[in-house]
């Protein structure tokens, strides 16, 4: 408790009601009025207790108490009950102040002494909860570290684990073979993929996402849409109105990418459902736009890239993009993709990456592919 009171006013009166019994009084601290004037402008759990007549013969400080009694829960003013000035300016400046939550005029009688008493002791309850809590929420914080450090080591074994067994996915499919690579970013959520097959067409589905949640559940979508028999335009519609459903409760919308391409096994042909941002690259043909159909030779390798390698790719090789780094690579298939990857990580600090990064590469096998 603060007490701005120059003439010794308040402080004896308190004693000879008996306030010295009570913890608030103890820890009281009484200053003049330039001395609170100066006090810095930040927020105060605690009561001030004011004499009027002190603030009175300082005029030129008027100003600077308003500023500073609003960093107070509240503000009690006391004055002599003859002194009419004293308390027609506390009616007056209460009409603007909201931190005053009392005014006293003294002598006064016993039950307004009792009903004070049990004003500061009601506030000194508020405040030495809050204060109680406090140390609860900084003894939380504390375990919260903790736990986040522990989550924080298990996550980045999980990566390690994850690096080690799910990365690599190689299958042949009527005549073409594929073969993915993937690798986790520090971001959240990020990017997943499959290779559906179908009478005709194999599809490979790539999503990337801003939220855990809408990747579950795009997953569990995908999952039910295999069992059937795959179709572009129909996951696609499922997937847009299931991430419509999550960001209908959140402020800030989640991005979510869907890119879906479809290879035509009977006539050769490439189509893109969905995104457009996916990067393509042709050894042979150089840079491939997806937006329309591709048609397909023998012998020919397609490099497919996520927009999340794209990204990073940006980032580590400013000025020069993917496309130009093949033309110059004289790397085989088997050594392409461990290269890529490797080029991403070159003078980065961290182990990991900015964000998921997923490569495709298909191949048409010379012989096992023919058009009808």
């Amino acid at each position: 408790m603060i007490i701005v009171d120059e003439r010794n006013f308040i402080c004896p009166e308190l004693d000879n009601k008996g306030f010295s019994v009570f913890d608030f009084f103890e820890a009281r601290d009484v200053m003049d009025l330039p001395k609170f004037c100066a006090l810095p402008l930040k927020k105060r759990a605690d009561i001030l207790l004011v004499d009027t007549e002190t603030l009175l013969q300082h005029p030129e400080k008027q100003e600077s108490f308003r500023a500073i009694i609003n960093t107070f829960l509240g503000v009690i003013f006391f004055h002599d009950q003859k002194n009419q000035k004293a308390q027609e300016w506390v009616e007056r400046e209460a009409a603007f102040l909201t931190k005053i939550v009392g005014e006293y005029a003294l002598p006064m009688a016993q039950l307004q002494w009792t009903m004070l008493s049990n004003q500061l002791q009601f506030f000194w309850s508020i405040l030495e909860e809050q204060k109680d809590l406090q140390k609860k929420l900084a003894r939380f914080s504390q375990d919260l570290d903790l736990l986040m450090q522990k989550a924080e080591v298990e996550m980045d074994r999980a990566r390690r684990v994850h690096e080690t067994l799910v990365p690599r996915r190689s299958e042949e499919i009527k005549g073409i073979s594929f073969q993915t690579r993937y690798a986790t970013g520090d971001g959240a959520a990020g990017e997943f993929h499959d290779l559906i097959e179908s009478a005709n067409e194999t599809y490979f589905i790539l999503v990337s996402s801003e939220s855990y949640l809408i990747s579950g559940a795009l997953m569990s979508i995908l999952n039910t849409e295999k069992a059937k028999n795959f179709d572009p335009q129909r996951f696609l519609k499922l997937a847009e109105e299931e991430a419509e459903t999550v960001n209908a409760s959140k402020k800030k919308k989640a991005k979510v990418e869907i890119s879906i391409l479809e290879v035509d096994h009977s006539k050769m042909l490439l189509r893109l459902h969905g995104s457009e941002k996916l990067g393509a690259y042709s050894p042979s043909r150089g840079p491939i736009e997806l937006s329309a159909e591709y048609a397909l030779s023998r012998g020919e390798k397609i490099i497919v890239f996520s927009p999340g390698f794209l990204f990073n790719w940006k980032e580590t090789h400013p000025g020069q993009d993917v496309a130009s780094y093949l033309k110059m690579s004289k790397l085989g298939t088997s050594e392409l993709l461990p290269e890529l990857f490797y080029e991403l990580k070159l003078d980065e600090e961290s182990q990991y990456m900015k964000k998921d990064a997923t490569v495709m590469m298909m191949e048409v096998k010379r012989y096992g592919i023919h058009q009808v």
